[in-house]
């Protein structure tokens, strides 16, 4: 070898061992719920990783980063980033009521499909139950993976129906009421002034209209949006669908706001899911539905040994077309179109997603939900929950149709309207003939200025 060869490897060899180590890809993530969301992952604070997340990282090679802010907030930032397109954040809480549906029609979420082999080591999407699935596609392509979950179902005092002489759970809308009208009337005759047969959330915005809308699909049979129950946009302007909501659509949404005032605490025109699930927490409710999991929460932190010890679940009512009252939501979370590491922000979904998390989701906070079968019906929550609850949960899932509302871009515009709605037939600022009205006259312009029946 020549003195120049050796000399030149010997400087390859320096130049080599002088360059510094690849650095990690960075993978930011924006949520809420510190404590509560990955707290196996972050610790309570939400700032304290964990040996499970420190062991993903060094094995991925990804630094992960997350930013918690309450829910308002995170749901602000995240439709900034996006609407900006600044990809500040890789991953982005979403939800199956509105930010699903609107932000992958806007073109703002990473499509999924082509990257669920690529993360098969962390999230099998043969192992989920398919409704969460269904509940994040949206033309048919999957945009985010879901974490926690849940489908309709009724919290109430099995003491208190007792106590009021209701042997048997009601299975319709029309006996529900009867029961409701019964728990009432015993109340007031037994002086109870501070205690409500039902709680449910009223308030302005997109809160009210994911359980209304479960009424609206109970009573009709279908989602009584738009004529016909198209929920693709395709399908409005294939059949130039026109909205419904002062017609098909009424009598759903007049049972709960008639429920709301009769049987409700008063500012229940004003309750989010916080204020019915501190109300049941507190023995002030016999009745929370239909999203039941607020009951559920409210059971971890309540002192009341009446709620704690009497609270039981049931199916959720049939209406008028023999399905049930729905209430289906996801906390899911997308990969940014605007993420400039979108193969390491998928396998950090996988890992947040996946089977362990969710595992480590319920030893954590111990709700009957998961996303996965085997945890559902695993040792975690066998030890806490009858196994007939976990049935009735796991059967909620199967008797639900995720998509019991439109899928449409416009969707978290309704959501809000919808809502907003009715809060103000519940508030009596309207009646629901005059709330219907408005919002069928807002809804026409809506689609019309949309171009769906150019």
């Amino acid at each position: 070898m020549t003195k120049a060869r050796r000399a030149s490897l010997a400087i390859a060899a320096l130049f080599a061992v002088a360059q510094p180590a690849a650095a990690a890809t960075e993978v930011n993530i924006l949520a809420f719920a510190p404590g509560f969301a990955w707290a196996d992952m972050f610790g309570p604070s939400g700032t304290e990783k964990t040996d499970k997340l420190r062991a993903f990282e060094e094995a991925e090679d990804i630094i992960v980063n997350i930013e918690f802010a309450d829910e308002e907030t995170a749901r602000q930032k995240v439709l900034l980033d996006l609407v900006n397109g600044t990809g500040t954040y890789d991953l982005v809480m979403l939800g199956s009521d509105g930010a699903v549906q609107t932000f992958s029609y806007a073109g703002y979420l990473e499509p999924l499909d082509g990257y669920l082999e690529a993360g098969a080591d962390y999230f099998d999407p043969n192992q989920v139950y398919p409704q969460f699935l269904d509940a994040n596609r949206v033309e048919g392509q999957l945009w985010a993976l879901p974490y926690y979950s849940f489908g309709s179902g009724v919290i109430y005092r099995k003491d208190l129906f007792d106590k009021y002489g209701i042997e048997e759970f009601p299975k319709t809308v029309d006996e529900m009421e009867a029961a409701l009208q019964t728990i009432k009337a015993g109340l007031e005759a037994d002086g109870v002034d501070n205690v409500y047969a039902l709680t449910m959330r009223g308030a302005p915005g997109e809160e009210p209209s994911l359980d209304l809308s479960g009424f609206v699909y109970a009573d009709a049979g279908y989602p009584a949006w738009f004529e016909g129950g198209p929920t693709t946009p395709d399908a409005i302007r294939e059949t130039k669908a026109r909205p419904l909501f002062n017609s098909e659509f009424r009598d759903g949404f007049e049972t709960f706001v008639n429920w709301s005032r009769e049987f409700g605490p008063p500012g229940i025109a004003t309750h989010t899911w916080v204020d019915m699930m501190n109300l049941y927490g507190q023995g002030q409710a016999v009745v929370l539905m239909p999203s039941a999991i607020n009951g559920f929460a409210a059971l971890g932190g309540t002192e009341d040994e009446n709620v704690r010890d009497h609270t039981a679940f049931a199916p959720s009512p049939v209406g008028e077309s023999g399905k049930p009252v729905q209430s289906f939501w996801t906390f899911s979370v997308g990969v940014s179109a605007f993420s400039d590491s979108k193969d390491e922000a998928y396998k950090t979904l996988a890992f947040l997603t996946g089977e362990q998390a969710m595992q480590g989701f319920a030893e954590s906070i111990g709700w009957p939900y998961s996303t996965f079968p085997s945890i559902t019906q695993g040792e975690v929550l066998k030890a806490k929950w009858p196994a007939e609850l976990l049935d009735q949960v796991e059967a909620s899932y199967e008797q639900a149709d995720p998509h019991y509302f439109p899928y449409i871009p416009e969707l978290s515009a309704f959501m809000e309207r919808i809502g907003t709605a009715a809060s103000e037939a519940i508030s009596g600022e309207k009646t629901v003939d005059e709330a219907l009205d408005d919002l069928q006259v807002w809804a026409e312009e809506r689609m019309e200025r949309a171009g769906y029946y150019d």
